[in-house]
């Protein structure tokens, strides 16, 4: 049996869906931990410039609703990819299958290239209409500009990572991925700060093994420089396996030339994930702004917290990514009852995870946070109390992804649309302003309507299930037995 027929055995007849749930999910898992990972390391190095600690933080912080704007676009990309290419794969339509990831491919190329234009030029406005000032500013505008450039190297990842996930393969995305995120890990330090010092208490047969490199002091914008620059790296790799890898799916040059049906199929499949991403994701942007009225403080808080929950969350986004390619292959092999059964067991294993991660969490985010806000106790205090509300939170959050992960499946990317807008602009906005305008809650508000946010969407998402899903193909298949 051939690698690509296991795989496709695990996903449509393995009777032990747990298993397969668990080993497709933890390479997604640990790439995303070493992203956060990452992250945190920015977070640390710019915490480091001398009396510019919060701002640089909130720098970094404010652009995230921005840059997740734009790489939304991308991400629509992949949910659509993976959506309709693991139905093809599925129902053992290879060769058609080939046809839609070249036309994905070409797609994220083109739509790459625009967004790198747009958020170049684009970075000064919003960052002044989104309320920053002074070293937030200049810093958040620097970075937004440098980030631009790696729009077209990311969506043509997402294209990869979708091929590779709809034909059952989470490894070797998560294998590049761990790559660029090493690489932007030793990177970091060494664009951000003037000079590094290492292992300056280690010593070994009584010498000294300290010693230091001199960065090259860019600040803000080196920690964008370096994930640009990690991100450039790794896509030769990804094309040469695309064209010439073994295994999975494969693009052909013969199908470069557009085929009008299978493009309007993919964007019309993306539109919805990409706008529902890109809403939400302008929401944040609004929710920043927000967050900047109660104070640098408040805004480093809130960026802290979320980074650290972050790592606890990665286990069920894993999991509701996986449920994506899972569903849809089941689906293309015409057995819908596979298909929702792996829907349930996704579900209660999510809930065992995130439940357990969150009697994690509330132990361990004091000293976590203490590690990046130690010379603010301010902050840091607010960082401890918004955790404690998030971790609350994380069994919901199960509930959601799981559910976006059987909408992605199913071809209804409306309704993770839907889920995602409702979250946001429906309910936990006018919570903020409502809290902030009527009571005396203070940020407190902040944290009290996320967590309400997240109970009600998990209730409306049940629903929306149970109105919506009925497990059969987008696409038209004609299913092969495995």
């Amino acid at each position: 049996m051939s690698v690509d027929d296991k795989k496709r055995y695990l996903i449509l007849k393995d009777p032990n869906i747990y298993k397969g749930l668990i080993l497709l999910a933890f390479p997604l898992m640990l790439n995303n931990l070493i992203r956060t990972f990452h992250d945190l390391i920015d977070m640390y190095f710019v915490s480091q410039i001398d009396g510019h600690a919060s701002e640089a933080i909130t720098s970094i912080g404010v652009t995230f609703p921005i840059t997740f704007t734009y790489i939304s676009l991308g991400m629509g990309l992949s949910v659509a990819g993976t959506a309709l290419i693991s139905q093809l794969y599925g129902s053992g339509q290879f060769e058609k299958s080939r046809e839609y990831a070249t036309h994905l491919v070409m797609i994220a190329l083109v739509i790459g290239l625009i967004m790198n234009v747009l958020g170049f030029f684009l970075a000064d406005p919003i960052m002044h209409l989104m309320g920053a000032e002074g070293f937030t500013l200049e810093n958040s505008i620097g970075y937004l500009r440098i980030r631009a450039f790696e729009l077209p190297f990311l969506f043509l990842f997402f294209a990869f990572t979708a091929i590779r996930q709809s034909s059952g393969d989470t490894i070797t995305p998560v294998i590049l991925g761990v790559v660029a995120m090493v690489l932007n890990t030793i990177l970091s330090p060494i664009m951000i700060v003037d000079q590094l010092d290492l292992f300056q208490d280690v010593t070994l047969f009584n010498r000294s093994l300290a010693f230091t490199i001199n960065g090259l002091d860019l600040g803000v914008r080196g920690a964008s420089l370096a994930t640009v620059v990690a991100n450039v790296v790794i896509m030769p790799f990804a094309f040469v396996l695309l064209i010439k890898s073994k295994t999975g799916i494969h693009i052909y040059s013969k199908y470069v030339k557009p085929n009008m049906e299978i493009v309007k199929e993919i964007i019309q499949t993306a539109i919805p994930a990409s706008f529902g991403q890109a809403i939400t994701a302008i929401g944040f942007g609004v929710l920043n702004g927000f967050i900047l009225s109660y104070g640098e403080e408040t805004a480093a808080a809130f960026n802290i917290g979320n980074r650290i929950a972050s790592m606890f969350l990665h286990p069920v986004m894993a999991i509701g990514g996986v449920l994506s390619a899972y569903i849809g292959q089941n689906i293309g092999n015409l057995n819908p009852e596979r298909a929702k059964e792996t829907f349930y067991k996704g579900l209660r294993l999510s809930l065992v995870l995130m439940t357990s991660m969150a009697t994690i969490g509330f132990f361990v985010r004091e000293p976590m946070a203490r590690i990046f806000l130690a010379d603010n106790p301010f902050a840091l205090d607010l960082a401890v109390t918004y955790m404690y509300y998030l971790f609350i939170g994380l069994p919901l959050m199960a509930i959601f992804q799981t559910y976006i992960g059987v909408y992605n499946g199913n071809g209804k990317t409306q309704l993770t649309f839907w889920l995602g807008i409702i979250r946001l602009w429906g309910i936990r906005i006018p919570l903020i302003l409502a809290f902030k305008n009527l009571t005396n809650l203070g940020s407190s508000g902040i944290w009290y309507a996320m967590l309400s946010s997240n109970v009600i969407i998990a209730v409306i998402g049940f629903f929306l299930y149970k109105l919506y899903i009925n497990f059969e193909p987008k696409v038209n298949v004609e299913p092969t037995v495995v």
